[in-house]
């Protein structure tokens, strides 16, 4: 499984929301990290995209949405290590690679070769009854003269508010996404 682990950098300070009630002071830069053990590289060659990044999601800060106002205000002092598309993209890449794929994510696409197109529409905390990671990607999978859609979202409760179970929450919301990913490319 996948999960996202914590990476301590220097604090860019915001004019932002807090986590309220946390029992340690939050790490201000998050990495995804894979983790998954025993990943052999090799299999099937596709090429990897992330097209775009939902609008407000599109820098390094973490996102939560209000579901009842639409409202979208980010955690102080607690960001991603680089802008999420290039993190997701990295981060998907290595997910693959340990799942049989091997893995081409650079501008670089041989004709036939299939191909991996996405476009991430959550990647946030979402508050709606109850605080939630949420993960959404809309991709298309294209392989010889097919193409197919796959479009997942999934969310996991935060047991707690604080920046570790934000990051728990979220880590199981990606882990599934790929899940579906992985199974829509087989």
């Amino acid at each position: 499984m996948t999960r996202l682990l914590l990476l301590g950098l220097p604090a860019l300070l915001t004019a932002c929301m807090t986590l309220p009630g946390s029992d340690t002071p939050a790490a201000s830069r998050y990495l995804l990290v894979n983790t998954t053990q025993g990943c052999e590289p090799g299999g099937d060659a596709i090429s990897l995209s992330i097209a775009g990044v939902n609008a407000g999601l599109d820098n390094d800060r973490i996102a939560r949405l209000d579901a009842a106002t639409g409202e979208l205000s980010y955690l102080k002092d607690v960001r991603w290590a680089d802008e999420l598309g290039l993190l997701l993209k990295q981060q998907l890449a290595g997910d693959l690679e340990c799942r049989g794929f091997t893995v081409m994510s650079g501008h670089r696409h041989s004709l036939g070769q299939p191909r991996l197109l996405c476009e991430v529409r959550a990647f946030n905390l979402l508050s709606e009854g109850g605080d939630l990671g949420e993960v959404a990607f809309s991709c298309v999978f294209s392989q010889a003269e097919e193409e197919r859609s796959i479009i997942t979202r999934h969310s996991s409760p935060l047991v707690r508010w604080n920046a570790d179970a934000a990051v728990a929450a979220l880590s199981q919301a990606y882990s599934e996404v790929v899940d579906d990913l992985v199974d829509g490319m087989r």
